[in-house]
């Protein structure tokens, strides 16, 4: 459910609270609780039918001496129904299927158990009374047993019931009939066991069904949870104008990094502090909102420039941007500064007197070897100096500074070239 839509999860609490609420029946509930319940059940029902199935079949096979004892002449036609009709059914049961082919293994585990219990009947007709009322009560407290340990649904266990008593039935009427009375006291006898044992397993389900459905609630308030705190950690970290990382996740992002050696590679670590030139200007000749389509252009423009590169890039503040980095290829910073810097030098801003002008931007990139003991606040102070110049040489240009001091790195605004 971790992934699931807040939206939906919400509509599933509702479900679940009114369910509670309302003490309802696993048969009233909605349709997504019960795909809910039967993904929670469906690997411990999976394992429960195969060991009914195997179990089953393994009663069946040693009750065969008490057919011998009681029925020898009989012993053969009961050996080879057993082999005929619950062996395939139990192999089918158990190899056919798959976890999630969860129904036709129950019609498998039932079918086995019915075919079970209607030849113990027959074979009761050809016993003398005492042997007739010995069948009669094993078939019974099978069906007993059955109703408790089947992992079928209450409307499961009514319809297994139904045919199995039916079954059974009618094997005290053909093919050789019970005498009257042995044939009326087995029917009582399953009515007696039949009714009360689905009531009962009924009630333990709904028991069942009821913890489950507090389970699901913990477990949906607890995604819930996770979900909004998450949200709140992504609107805490995200700039909600431009969409991407803010100053708090950016500083978060570099902190961490350069406090873990192990996180770095062995490439320059590079700071690029980037300003757009003469923005207030802009902003109060074409207005706020042409300013804020700029800075969203802007912020889109270079997130794409900046690609999948190793670092980070976000919005510092106001009309100022700041990426980070770490360096793949030698010269990777500088050549990723003045791609930056052309690219937002040919951006055209819509504004509302239907022109496009134009912006430009200043940028600062500090730089400093991959084993640098520096703290994320002197790069940002390194690439603050660089900025200044940047802005005091005329703007639209890009100036670098190394722990050993300031490189001039454009020769002209266009050319964008280190210069050593």
């Amino acid at each position: 459910m971790s992934n699931e839509p807040l939206s939906k999860s919400f509509a599933l609490r509702e479900e679940i609270d009114a369910a509670l609420t309302d003490e309802r029946s696993y048969d009233t509930w909605s349709q997504e609780l019960i795909e809910a319940h039967s993904r929670h059940k469906t690997e411990r029902v999976y394992q429960n039918l195969r060991f009914q199935l195997i179990t089953g079949f393994a009663i069946s096979m040693s009750t065969l001496f008490f057919d011998l004892f009681v029925l020898p002449h009989l012993f053969g036609f009961a050996l080879g129904w057993r082999l005929v009709t619950i062996l395939p059914l139990t192999l089918a049961g158990l190899f056919l299927f798959k976890a999630d082919q969860i129904q036709p293994i129950k019609l498998f585990a039932g079918l086995s158990l019915i075919t079970f219990g209607t030849q113990a009947m027959i074979l009761a007709s050809f016993g003398n009374p005492e042997v007739m009322v010995r069948y009669a009560m094993g078939t019974t407290l099978l069906l007993g047993i059955a109703t408790f340990a089947l992992p079928f649904t209450p409307n499961e266990l009514k319809r297994f019931g139904l045919g199995f008593a039916l079954a059974t039935s009618l094997a005290t009427f053909w093919p050789n009939p019970l005498p009257t009375q042995q044939a009326m006291m087995y029917l009582t006898f399953t009515a007696l066991v039949a009714i009360p044992s689905w009531c009962i397993a009924r009630q333990h389900w709904e028991l069942n069904a009821r913890a489950f459905l507090l389970d699901l609630r913990d477990d949906v308030t607890r995604q819930e949870l996770e979900q909004n705190n998450e949200l709140l950690r992504q609107l805490s970290e995200q700039d909600p104008l431009t969409g991407m990382a803010n100053r708090r996740h950016f500083e978060r992002v570099c902190s961490d990094n350069l406090a873990n050696p192990e996180l770095r590679g062995v490439g320059r670590i590079a700071l690029m502090m980037i300003d757009l030139d003469h923005f207030k200007a802009f902003n109060d000749r074409h207005g706020h909102q042409a300013g804020d389509r700029c800075l969203t252009m802007v912020g889109s423009q270079l997130q794409e420039v900046f690609g999948k590169r190793i670092g980070i890039i976000a919005r510092y503040g106001g009309e100022e941007f700041v990426a980070a980095l770490q360096e793949q290829v030698a010269g990777e910073a500088e050549s990723l500064a003045e791609d930056m810097r052309q690219m937002i030098a040919k951006m055209l801003v819509p504004v509302r007197d239907d022109s496009k002008p134009l912006i430009t931007t200043s940028i600062g990139v500090a730089l400093a070897p991959a084993d640098t003991r520096l703290e994320l606040e002197d790069l940002i102070e390194m690439a603050d100096v660089a900025l200044y110049s940047a802005k005091r040489a005329g703007r639209n240009r890009v100036e670098f500074i190394e722990t050993g001091g300031l490189l001039d790195v454009t020769e002209t605004p266009e050319q964008g070239r280190i210069r050593a």
